[in-house]
């Protein structure tokens, strides 16, 4: 639920009156346990909370400016930064500056299928820019979407600051979509810079296809990812899920599978094929629009050896503002 604040901005002097802005956010805390191998860790603690500033402002002839600054990753010893950016729109369309998070690209492109609960489990070998700064550039005909994205590699160096010499992947990424009815759906493709200088786990190419279709009941996502390295290997990632809703209980789950072909990790030679795959469930119970429940659990593959199993539960308490 949005709340309004509104403050004097300025001295009157200055001649502004005041501005406005939006807070949002929500805060979670619950029981984790997860178990790798043998070995286990569990306990109490802060989830998934953040709190999101945002702000519009109506420049005159169909423009328009907004801006968003989130802080998540919240403890009682530190507070990150979370999807924080500065736009302008048009009826040119829309172009979008600032500093991206998601765990790994799988719930950063098929996030909206199920929360990719599976994904996070890290079992598949695509591309993890865990925190990354981009420009990018939206045009919408009807019901299609057309965007240009740049991605640096890394993030939090500052304004026009960098190693001249880095040897970090950058990538140039072209876009579409479409949402029409029940059916949404998009596909993109990525292409990285500084292949030869990070040796044979550099990335060479990537590219997405996925999409939902709400049957009324249930609403079904697939997702299909290939990535490319740089010596001919490549990972691909095809994942499928389901939601629905019974009254104030909402339900998922998903399924992944990797298949990565010619590479050893441990080695970083050519030559070695490996499958692995995990499930995800989880559950939200509502207590109202703002305060619920929720579960999650997945089981996942966790090393290219197939000699481990990650299986983790969550239960938590969550109230959104």
């Amino acid at each position: 639920m949005k709340k309004t604040l509104v403050a004097l901005a300025v001295l009157a002097a200055s001649g502004a009156s005041f501005a406005q802005a939006t807070i949002t956010g929500q805060y979670g805390y619950g029981y984790k346990s997860t178990t790798t191998g043998t070995a286990t860790s569990s306990g109490l603690g802060m989830s998934d909370s953040n709190v999101v500033f945002g702000a519009t402002e109506d420049l005159g002839g169909g423009m328009k400016a907004s801006a968003q600054m989130k802080l998540d990753g919240l403890t009682r010893a530190k507070v990150g930064g979370g999807d924080s950016f500065v736009s302008l729109s048009s009826s040119m369309g829309t172009l979008t500056l600032g500093l991206i998070e998601y765990d790994t690209d799988l719930p950063d492109q098929f996030g909206t299928f199920l929360g990719a609960t599976v994904a996070t489990a890290a079992v598949a070998g695509s591309d993890s820019e865990r925190v990354a700064d981009f420009a990018r550039y939206d045009v919408a005909f009807g019901p299609v979407g057309v965007w240009v994205r740049h991605t640096e590699a890394a993030a939090g160096t500052g304004l026009g600051v960098g190693a001249a010499s880095s040897t970090a992947q950058r990538l140039n990424t072209l876009g579409a979509s479409y949402a029409a009815g029940p059916l949404s759906a998009k596909f993109d493709y990525s292409v990285y810079d500084n292949k030869d200088a990070v040796g044979f786990v550099g990335y060479d190419n990537r590219a997405t296809l996925g999409g939902n279709y709400n049957l009324g009941v249930a609403t079904i996502g697939l997702g299909y990812q290939r990535t490319a390295w740089t010596k001919g290997a490549s990972v691909s990632d095809t994942f499928i899920g389901a939601t629905t809703s019974f009254g104030a209980v909402d339900l998922g789950v998903d399924y992944l599978n990797s298949k990565v072909d010619g590479y050893d990790a441990a080695a970083a030679t050519t030559g070695v094929d490996k499958t692995y795959s995990g499930w995800g469930l989880q559950a939200k119970y509502n207590l109202s629009k703002r305060t619920n429940v929720r579960f999650r659990y997945y089981s996942a593959d966790t090393t290219l050896a197939n000699t481990d199993k990650t299986n983790s539960f969550a239960l938590a308490l969550y109230h959104n503002f």
